[in-house]
């Protein structure tokens, strides 16, 4: 159990991994996007899970390697300019193919999960949390042209710098990328499983009412 607010979540998350065990959040924190329960309705949900009703949800996780260094992020991985320079000029490229060069404060590197936190702040699509794929969203570019990308989960990007930026995974600073040096993003090797209980808020619900998504036209017999 993740008892906390959606930090907590991926901080166990990132201990337990490569492991496979399910994580039940339970919501203590300011947003709890991630979360499937509160503490008052805890010894509901584990009478589920215990009685094999309640369900587990596979999340890609993103593996960045760079220079013997390989850690994993379940929302994200952010090359941010540092303290001395700010700017970022980076070059990307797609299983082996020149995909696009960003100059501004940086790229996010988003799973599916991801994508309602950093990198939607950033401009990012509002992406369903199962689909499998990954995510490159230009933090605050030069130019109006460069877009967010959505690439498949089979893909492997690859990233150079020409001026040092900040390597930051899951909102923790976990070192800095040196121009020359190649740093590359892919699906990790290993997901993260989280328990979900019969009867939780859907995907929109979770955008109505965390994020305030506009809400659809009301149901059938609920007008």
């Amino acid at each position: 159990m993740a008892v906390g607010g959606d930090g907590t979540l991926l901080r166990v998350a990132s201990v337990l991994y490569p492991a496979r065990v399910p994580i039940l959040g339970v919501h203590m924190g300011s947003l709890g996007f991630l979360s499937s329960c509160t503490a008052d309705c805890l010894p509901e949900i584990l009478s589920h899970y215990m009685n094999g009703n309640a369900g587990l949800e596979e999340r890609t996780r993103l593996a960045a390697k760079w220079e013997g260094n390989e850690y994993t992020a379940l929302n994200d991985v952010a090359l941010l300019g540092t303290h001395r320079g700010k700017l970022a000029k980076l070059d990307l490229w797609c299983d082996g193919e020149s995909a696009a060069a960003l100059t501004g404060d940086g790229l996010v590197a988003a799973t599916p999960t991801g994508a309602s936190a950093y990198a939607l702040a950033c401009g990012g699509p509002v992406v369903s949390p199962l689909l499998r794929g990954l995510l490159l969203v230009p933090v605050a570019p030069h130019r109006l042209g460069a877009r967010p990308l959505v690439l498949p989960d089979t893909a492997t990007v690859t990233v150079h710098t020409h001026y040092p930026v900040h390597i930051m995974l899951d909102g923790d600073t976990v070192g800095e990328l040196q121009p020359g040096v190649e740093l590359t993003l892919s699906a990790a090797s290993a997901t993260t499983l989280l328990v979900r209980p019969p009867g939780e808020p859907s995907v929109f619900q979770r955008l109505h009412e965390k994020l305030g998504w506009p809400p659809g036209p009301a149901a059938k017999g609920e007008q």
